[in-house]
């Protein structure tokens, strides 16, 4: 077992989770990269909880084996006990091929409770703006990027040695560096067993406010589209049929299925729509596979979320046949891209998107999204 367990005791409190001392047991998921990747687990009945800091994500059981189902992204964890280990492997049914990464979950060892004020930095990285939270040896961070944020991270400082991770459902990312003075050196960025390369930073100054997300400009092109919905239908999007709708703005979100900040960027408007009914909403899908195997996949996406409008199929998961469906940008920065467009006017574009782990970078988000509603609502803003 790793010494990286350690930090986790602070992480547990963090989430409101139970602690070891009651029924529910706290274990360490150990995947198989290399090195490996670790986070922490909440055995309860017939789930898993994973424990990404804040964020916790149940796996619940299917049947009677050793088989869970990953929420949202789909998937599986399957294995077996042998003595005090869960063996196993994860498999991502989203990613091509057979992608499976070999796990093995073990109790969590004894360990200190961790105490102390938490002290935030920032530091400009090769991965892009990192948010640092520091109490004892724990860490908490996200990473934020022009397409978004690598969402929860925790991990572990021991000496200048910094290790942290997540698993959300889709990605497994693990970040270790050496801190030598205000700088990172000698990092490693994973993701999964199919991805490495080098990470290195430098520290800022404090709170820099320095959020990537933003607008672009339409090419004048008028708003105009088509997609399949989860039940097979063409459905078609225009400035006649959103007049012949009766609402007073649509909203276009560009993403797919198997994207995290898609996933977060679509609870906050399934959370804001019930607002303003005023409001059409659809999601426009660009998804790995394309074949009528998807659809279902849509109508589950739609479920798990809450979902109250269209999750139609665009095509495949390409930045350019994006561009290419839409119409009224020359490119897609990113996955998700957010439409808020009224009849006889050009639409805002709204590219990528910070999450919950970003803290005030996902109030500047809330913000602008519901600035955005309440100018397609046709009403006053609160000053």
């Amino acid at each position: 077992m790793s010494c990286l367990c350690l930090f986790w005791v602070v992480l547990s409190l963090s989430c409101n989770t139970t602690s070891p001392a009651s029924k529910d047991q706290l274990y360490v998921a150990s995947f198989g990269t290399e090195p490996a990747t670790e986070v922490l687990v909440l055995r309860q009945p017939y789930e898993w909880v994973v424990l990404n800091g804040k964020e916790q994500i149940p796996l619940p059981q299917i049947g009677g084996d050793e088989l869970y189902s990953v929420p949202v992204f789909g998937g599986s964890w399957s294995g077996k006990w042998v003595g005090e280990e869960w063996v196993g492997q994860w498999t991502d049914s989203l990613r091509p091929g057979d992608y499976h990464v070999p796990l093995t979950i073990q109790p969590l060892p004894d360990h200190a409770q961790q105490r102390g004020t938490k002290t935030r930095s920032f530091w400009s990285t090769s991965e892009g703006l990192l948010l640092l939270d520091e109490r004892g040896d724990s860490v908490w961070a996200t990473i934020s990027t022009p397409t978004g944020d690598y969402r929860y991270l925790a991990g572990k400082k021991s000496g200048n040695g910094l290790v942290f991770s997540n698993f959300d459902g889709a990605h497994l990312f693990r970040f270790s560096a050496t801190v030598e003075q205000d700088s990172l050196v000698n990092g490693t960025f994973l993701s999964g067993t199919h991805y490495q390369t080098t990470f290195d930073g430098v520290r800022l100054p404090d709170n820099p406010l320095v959020w990537t997300s933003g607008q672009q400009r339409t090419n004048g092109t008028p708003l105009a589209f088509r997609g399949v919905n989860a039940s097979g239908d063409t459905v078609v999007w225009n400035e006649q049929s959103l007049r012949e709708s009766g609402k007073s703005g649509l909203v276009v979100d560009i993403m797919g299925t198997w994207c995290p900040n898609c996933m977060d960027e679509a609870r906050l408007l399934a959370e804001l729509a019930p607002l303003h009914p005023e409001v059409a909403f659809v999601s426009l899908a660009f998804e790995r596979t394309t074949d009528a195997a998807i659809l279902p996949r849509l109508r589950q996406f739609e479920a798990e979320l809450g979902i109250s409008w269209d999750v139609l199929l665009g095509g495949r998961a390409s930045k350019r046949v994006a561009a290419e469906c839409i119409g009224v940008v020359d490119t897609v920065h990113s996955f998700p891209t957010t439409l808020f467009w009224t009849p006889g006017s050009e639409p805002v574009v709204h590219k990528g998107f910070h999450g919950p782990a970003t803290g005030e970078g996902y109030v500047e988000e809330r913000a602008f999204f519901q600035a955005q509603l309440t100018r397609l609502s046709g009403r006053k803003e609160n000053r």
